[in-house]
Parts: C-alpha cells; structure tokens; sequence
C-alpha cells in the first residue's frame, strides 16, 4: 500500500536540499523535530508553496502553475490532478488537525494525519456534529474518514503542515509526534503562514480537496470518485491573516473548478448532489469568519466550496455540472483594484 508519509518525506529532502533557492528555513527544534519555516520569519516563494502543496497531497497530486485573463484582470493559477484522489485529499490534504496549546494556534493537515487516528475532531465542530447532522450534512472523525476510505498508513517519519503565523512550541511537537507514534527526532513541520506566498499557494492546491469536502458533507459516497482535477487562482498576498485567509479562501469559492469522475448507481441522485455543491451566498469569506465566534473550525461548513464542479458518471457516461467562475466577485474579495 502506498504510504503517504514516506512519499511527502521524499519531497521534504528535496525543499530541504533547495532551501536557500526556495527562500525557506530549515533549522531543528529543542526536541529534534525537523522545522521548514516558509513564511513566518522568511519570505518564502511561490515555488515552495508548490512543494508544500505536493507534501500536503502525500506527493499523489500533480500541480503547474499557468495564469489566465478574468477579463480586465490577470491572476496566476494551480492546476491539479490526481489518479488517487480520495487518498490524497480526505486521506492526507484535508485540515481536520485543530493544533493548540495556550495562545497557539495553527490548522493542522498533511500525511502525519493518517498516523494519528485517534485524534478529536475540532472542537467546534464536535459541538455541533448533532445539529449538522439533523441538517443532512455530514461531518467525520479522524478515524471514521480511514475506516470508511480503507486506508491506513505505517512509517516511522510523520510529515505535517500547519497553517500558522508563529513557530510552534516544542510541546506542540511533541504532542504532535506522540499522536503520530514517532519519535519527536522523526517528525518533520513545514509552518506555512496564510499570509505568506507559500501558504496562498498551498491553501488553493486544495481546489480538489474542497470539493471532494463538500459532496462529504452533503451525504455523498466519495469513495465512488477515482479521479479529480481542479484549478484556481492564486489569491494576492496580503500582510493581515485575516484578510489573507479570505481571499485564499474567496479565490476557490469563485474562481475554482473542479472536474471528478465517479463509479456511482444513480445519475438522478448524483445530479441532486452535485447541484448543491457551488457557493450560493455572495458573501466574502471574511464576512463569512466574522460570523463564526469560535474561530476557524466554527465557520458554516458549506461555505468550503469551489465555484463550478463537473462530474462524469462512467457507469453511465452522462456528466453533470454546477455553478460557475464569479469574476466580479473575484475582483471585490481579492482587492483588485
């Protein structure tokens, strides 16, 4: 079976060899976790959110990077693809680790993930599991997700990525590498601020994750997807992280697509699925966070969405689609003026 851990630890050794041409710091913590600062006291690049997108995956998306006329306005782009979809996202890229310890903060994904089954499901959204539920959406523990995926992963290196804008604490580490049952020497961290040029790269190289997410939490059987793939735009940084995490998020919401192909038994059913998939509320995901007291993991569900979804039903051979790139509000959210 593939191991996604030993497949991202690859790729850590290459960013680790290309750390001064990809602006990043490599450096060990007290307790000999291996750390890759790319953004919090660096600059990053729009090339190591590449490799940190590839560690996310587990290696098992293929991204380039292209860039495309909105119409009066140009933007880069991330396109991807996958062959292993499920694995890579609900399995690996999916940011269910909700980190902290006193002040610190930081949303936890990557293949370490995979090693640690037996972790809480974020707080705010274990709170209100119940009530989605009796809404029709479908949320799923750390362990539920491999259990339902068939998916489980042995390695002695756990490789996470955490979305924060500080360096975590050495019991941070610790904690993280006792989940992952590995020596805290064998846990490699790769801290990627939202703010920075990694983390705007990095967050969008999710555009397959977020739709998969999405049909999840509707009800759907993801395991019936086989292939995946998706682009999206790469949000202009900003220096506020709260302004920085709207428009990662905003530049998926209206401007990604997704394309997936499906095994499944019912095209009516599929249809229904696939119709609910798109954003409808025409807000700004800053908008949206202000509504959320708890934080991140308080954020309404639905609101991770890409812009336009399209799905093949092999069995059947019909496709269906939904929704649609917003360039207006592309514009607005992501403060081009």
């Amino acid at each position: 079976m593939i191991s996604i851990n030993e497949r991202a630890f690859k790729v850590v050794n290459e960013m680790i060899n290309k750390a001064d041409k990809l602006n990043v710091k490599v450096f060990k913590a007290r307790c000999g976790a291996t750390i890759i600062d790319c953004g919090v006291t660096v600059k990053g690049s729009i090339e190591a959110g590449l490799y940190v997108a590839r560690i996310t995956a587990g290696d098992l998306i293929n991204f380039s990077l292209s860039t495309i006329d909105y119409g009066g306005f140009t933007l880069p782009v991330l396109n991807a693809f996958s062959d292993y979809p499920v694995i890579a996202t609900m399995g690996s890229q999916l940011g269910d680790w909700e980190v902290r310890y006193g002040e610190y903060f930081a949303i936890g994904s990557g293949p370490a993930r995979a090693l640690a089954l037996d972790r809480s499901i974020p707080m705010a959204v274990g709170l209100k599991r119940e009530e989605l539920r009796r809404q029709g959406l479908i949320t799923y523990t750390p362990r539920e997700i491999y259990e339902k995926i068939g998916y489980r992963d042995s390695y002695d290196k756990a490789v996470i990525v955490m979305e924060s804008s500080s360096i975590p604490p050495d019991e941070v580490l610790r904690s993280i590498a006792k989940s992952c049952n590995v020596e805290p020497g064998n846990l490699y961290a790769l801290i990627t601020p939202t703010s920075s040029l990694a983390g705007s790269v990095q967050i969008v190289g999710r555009i397959i994750e977020v739709g998969i997410f999405k049909l999840a939490l509707l009800g759907f059987d993801f395991t019936k997807i086989f292939f995946g793939s998706g682009s999206s735009p790469i949000a202009p940084p900003h220096p506020d992280p709260s302004i920085a995490m709207g428009r990662v998020n905003d530049a998926i919401r209206y401007g990604g697509t997704t394309y997936y192909i499906v095994d499944y038994e019912d095209d009516e059913e599929l249809r229904n699925y696939i119709a609910k998939v798109p954003p409808t509320d025409n807000k700004s995901f800053t908008e949206i966070f202000k509504e959320a007291p708890r934080g991140f993991y308080d954020v309404d569900l639905r609101a991770f969405a890409p812009a336009a979804i399209t799905i093949t039903n092999l069995k059947t051979g019909r496709t269906f689609s939904a929704g649609y790139i917003k360039p207006d509000m592309l514009r607005k959210t992501l403060g081009i003026e």
